[in-house]
């Protein structure tokens, strides 16, 4: 006989008490375990497990008021503000803005007032004025150092290539480009 004949002849015995007692016999604890370990034996066991600590939750958040516990950790944690200490947060962070808006105008101020006497471009101050006085006069100065070294090297690099001779004074007893426009354009009255 194989094992098919052998289930075959075993279905014929199902529901009595015999078969009942020859299955329970195959049925162990250690056989039930291995087979939940499985793929199949997850799948199987995983919605009787949802469905007990679901129950087991929902027991444990009416037994414990669950609700109120989170809500009175939220309100500790991230306390509701009173609208009158809004008020003030804002006011503070406005005076605070107006108070920086100041600082820099006195800077940007004092910024320009060094651009003018150093004869400084001041369409280029807003870029040196810095957090504090110290910083602003640390940059305006060194704007300054740079500048006027680039005019110099400028001017420097200009005439070098310019062969311009001026005239020598002449005999006609002309002093200056005044008198000598005047001459020219009245070429018959003589200047003394």
């Amino acid at each position: 006989m194989n094992f098919n004949e052998i289930v075959e002849a075993l279905k014929g015995f199902e529901g009595t008490e015999d078969f009942e007692n020859y299955i329970g016999g195959h049925v162990t604890a250690d056989r039930v375990s291995k087979f939940l370990e499985t793929e199949d034996g997850k799948k199987f066991i995983q919605p009787t497990l949802d469905k007990y600590h679901s129950k087991g939750l929902e027991t444990w958040k009416k037994g414990n008021e669950f609700k109120s516990l989170v809500d009175a950790k939220i309100k500790e944690l991230y306390p509701e503000a009173d609208p009158k200490d809004k008020r003030v947060a804002e006011l503070e962070a406005q005076i605070a803005k107006m108070q920086a808006e100041n600082v820099r105008k006195d800077l940007t101020n004092k910024a320009l007032t060094f651009a003018n006497e150093k004869g400084l471009p001041v369409e280029l101050v807003d870029f040196f004025v810095g957090a504090d006085e110290e910083t602003t006069n640390k940059n305006m100065a060194t704007f300054e150092k740079i500048y006027t070294g680039a005019v110099s090297k400028g001017i420097k690099d200009g005439l070098k290539g310019s062969n311009y001779t001026p005239p020598n004074g002449g005999d006609d007893g002309i002093v200056d480009g005044v008198a000598a426009a005047f001459a020219k354009l009245n070429p018959g009255i003589k200047l003394t």
